[in-house]
């Protein structure tokens, strides 16, 4: 899997509590829509941060770095 296809997952499985077959349109607002509220949001950058061994900094912890899976893909692009 690679790193929008985590997640995705990990959004579905750990956040949403999805059914198996769900997914999220990649450009789907998810913090506008109420798919991420604040412990949802420190849930997922706690994941990026052991699945991708990347560190998230206090000031990179922003809605504009985590709105859709795609705005994220190029976030943690920029952070390899």
């Amino acid at each position: 899997m690679n790193k929008k296809e985590l997640l995705e997952r990990f959004i579905l499985d750990e956040i949403m509590l999805a059914e198996s077959g769900a997914t999220i349109d990649p450009d789907e607002s998810l913090i506008s829509n109420g798919v991420l509220d604040s412990l949802g949001l420190l849930r997922l950058i706690a994941f990026v941060e052991e699945q991708f061994g990347i560190e998230v900094d206090d000031g990179d912890v922003i809605p504009d770095n985590f709105q859709s899976l795609n705005v994220m893909e190029k976030f943690l692009a920029g952070k390899n």
